[in-house]
C-alpha cells in the first residue's frame, strides 16, 4: 500500500505563528467599521467594514464584508469584499464574492469564487486610502 503524500494545504498550515503581533478575533467578535492591526490576524468572528493587516487568515466560521488590505490572505470562510494582497489563497469550502487584486491568486478546485480577479505588481497600493 502506498502512503498518501498529498500536498493539500490545511487551515492549520495557514495559521499565523502565535506571537506578540498575532491577533485572533474569535467567534464572539463582531466589528462594524474599519480596523487596522499592525500584525497578523486570524478572523473567526465577523467584520463588516475594512481590515488592514499583515498576514490574514479567515477561518471557516469567519466572515468579512467590505475591504481587505494585507500582505497575504488565506481564505477558508465567507468573503464579500474587495481584496488587495500580493498573495491571495482561496481554499476548499470558502465562498468569496467580490474583487481580488493580487500578484498571485491560488484557487482550490473546491473553493467558490464569484467576481473579478486582476493581477497587479503592487495591489496594496491600489486600495482606497484609509
Amino acid at each position: 500500500m502506498s502512503e498518501d503524500t498529498s500536498d493539500e494545504i490545511t487551515l492549520e498550515d495557514s495559521l499565523p505563528l502565535p506571537g506578540p503581533t498575532t491577533t485572533v478575533l474569535g467567534p464572539h467578535v463582531e466589528i462594524d467599521g474599519d480596523v487596522y492591526i499592525d500584525g497578523d490576524v486570524m478572523l473567526i468572528g465577523r467584520i463588516n467594514g475594512s481590515l488592514r493587516c499583515k498576514r490574514f487568515v479567515l477561518d471557516r466560521e469567519g466572515e468579512l464584508e467590505g475591504m481587505l488590505v494585507a500582505e497575504t490572505a488565506a481564505i477558508w470562510g465567507y468573503v464579500n469584499a474587495e481584496m488587495y494582497a500580493p498573495v491571495i489563497e482561496l481554499h476548499a469550502g470558502c465562498s468569496v464574492e467580490g474583487a481580488a487584486y493580487h500578484e498571485q491568486f491560488i484557487l482550490d478546485r473546491e473553493a467558490f469564487f464569484e467576481g473579478k480577479s486582476r493581477r497587479y505588481e503592487n495591489p496594496q497600493a491600489m486600495a482606497p486610502a484609509a
